[in-house]
């Protein structure tokens, strides 16, 4: 059934092994995610650094807790092997509960990994996070979706736009059980602003899950980025204290 419906392309990438990736969230600053990377078939590890300042900081949490056995300044998550085109269907509706990894080890069909970003200054502070594409292979890029979910706020999906330059979209169909619509944000360059501006209170915490697919609808999505690879950094800055 699934084969079936994921037919419209002659060239899909279906259950095929294909290239790994790697996120690193290193810091430089206050927060920086740097180095996801598909390269060969695994998907490597994510980690999470956050420097110190003065005055001015963020800190960083697996579990949620802040006390001197959970706050840190870099967070590992082990990644995916063999990573397999997907679609926004099978991403789970419940993928913001939990903390940590939350990748689909059974299908290999998405990364998942939840973490806690606080306020630990003496001020409220605004930040922005910057996404940049570091190096691209094989142009896998034109057909991965990346996902960032901030609390309950509403999902924000990033994809390279059609060769138009409209938004990539995947409208519902009553044909396909699979085809669950949504419409993405376009970026363009290696650069774009993932969150322009939030604002954390004093002491106040939010949750964020980032979900990254090779999405299998994508037109670009064939057998020629097979074994491709990318590097995407995010990067968390604070921008004033109030």
């Amino acid at each position: 059934m699934y084969q079936k419906l994921l037919k419209p392309w002659p060239l899909r990438l279906f259950l095929r092994k294909i290239s790994g990736f790697v996120i690193l969230i290193t810091g430089v600053l206050i927060v920086v995610l740097s180095g996801l990377s598909y390269y060969g078939n695994s998907v490597g590890d994510l980690v999470v650094t956050v420097d110190d300042i003065i005055k001015r900081a963020l800190s960083l949490s697996e579990t949620g807790e802040f006390g001197p056995e959970d706050a840190s300044t870099m967070l590992a998550a082990r990644g995916v092997t063999d990573i397999r085109d997907a679609t926004y269907y099978y991403i789970p509706e419940d993928i913001r509960e939990g903390n940590g990894i939350k990748s689909d080890t059974k299908s290999n069909m998405y990364f998942a990994y939840s973490f806690y970003l606080k306020n630990a200054s003496d001020v409220s502070v605004s930040y922005s996070a910057t996404i940049g594409i570091e190096r691209v292979l094989k142009n896998l890029d034109s057909a991965i979706r990346i996902m960032i979910l901030v609390d309950d706020d509403e999902p924000l999906i990033f994809a390279r736009p059609r060769p138009d330059g409209t938004p990539e979209t995947l409208e519902e169909s009553e044909g396909s059980v699979i085809k669950k619509g949504y419409t993405t944000i376009p970026f363009t360059g290696n650069s774009f602003s993932a969150i322009n501006q939030n604002v954390l209170e004093l002491e106040q915490i939010q949750k964020y899950t980032i979900v990254i697919w090779l999405e299998g609808w994508d037109p670009d999505c064939t057998d020629a980025i097979m074994n491709g690879g990318l590097e995407v950094s995010m990067t968390f800055r604070i921008l004033e204290g109030e």
